[in-house]
């Protein structure tokens, strides 16, 4: 099994732990309702068994998944090698955020190009909370995203972690997101977290003109043992590719963009200049 198999499995163990644990079962009564063992339940869900299409719909069934979230398991299942996977949105199911975690923890250097927003792991509550307001949402979810999105910030700290390389678009720092004071706090976030010495921030000034970078947001990921994984969203969810000829031209983006951008000590000025320039209103 290629250790891209294996990653992809872990995952899909994970998201059928996690609707287990919000399905508030047991392993034992899971094991009971599908006439099986809980040590079938537990290789399952840790990767070191990977179940069949079959199997996950009946788990899927036993936890009350539906729709879009059964149909994206089934068709893991159906599709173990972890080529090119199609990520619908769902907010009652981080299932992107899932992936993205599993990837991020397995990395050992993820870039993250953007055209429009602050990237979620250096964004404040502020930021995102006026991020997830855009659309309607009762409060209460609204605060929920906002939590779990911070929740992965540990990352930028961990022992060992992965290096983290951030490419924005200088229109990502100039777009007045929730006023000055919420812009001004998220700008100050964004240089204190290019001091550690695991972070790295690059600015692709608006005097670039055109390139190849316009042609959308993406995340690259890249791993010791593992293929580089590409991330690409869009409206409805995501999509990883990981074929090589799929992942080469974005990573040549990359660095084309890396070496064209602002080197770091300038990337971080350009933040705090804007940053002391954003006057309450």
């Amino acid at each position: 099994m290629s250790a891209r198999s294996r990653l992809f499995r872990v995952n899909l163990g994970a998201e059928l732990r996690t609707l287990r644990e919000r399905a508030r079962m047991s392993t034992r009564t899971v094991a009971t309702r599908l006439g099986t063992s809980p040590a079938w339940v537990s290789r399952t869900e840790t990767g070191v068994r990977y179940p069949t299409p079959e199997e996950v719909a009946a788990l899927c069934d036993l936890y009350g998944a539906t729709g879009e979230m059964r149909d994206l398991l089934t068709a893991k299942a159906e599709s173990n090698d972890g080529t090119t996977i199609n990520l619908p949105s769902h907010d009652q199911f981080a299932d992107q955020l899932a992936n993205i975690m599993l990837l991020e923890t397995e990395a050992r250097r993820v870039t993250e190009y953007e055209l429009a927003l602050v990237p979620g792991l250096l964004q404040t509550a502020g930021y995102a909370r006026e991020i997830f307001s855009t659309i309607e949402r009762p409060q209460a979810e609204i605060e929920r995203l906002v939590s779990t999105r911070l929740g992965r910030q540990p990352l930028l700290t961990r022992p060992r972690g992965p290096e983290l390389q951030f490419l924005l678009d200088e229109f990502v720092l100039r777009r007045l997101i929730g006023g000055p004071e919420v812009m001004r706090e998220q700008l100050c976030k964004i240089v204190r977290e290019a001091e550690r010495p695991n972070v790295r921030v690059r600015v692709v000034p608006a005097t670039a003109g055109a390139h190849a970078g316009l042609v959308g947001t993406f995340a690259v990921y890249e791993f010791a043992a593992v293929e580089t994984y590409v991330y690409l969203e869009h409206k409805r969810g995501g999509v990883f590719l990981t074929d090589p000829e799929d992942t080469r031209g974005y990573v040549d983006v990359r660095d084309e963009l890396w070496e064209s951008a602002l080197d770091e000590q300038a990337s971080v000025e350009l933040v705090g200049t804007l940053a002391e320039g954003l006057v309450d209103d």
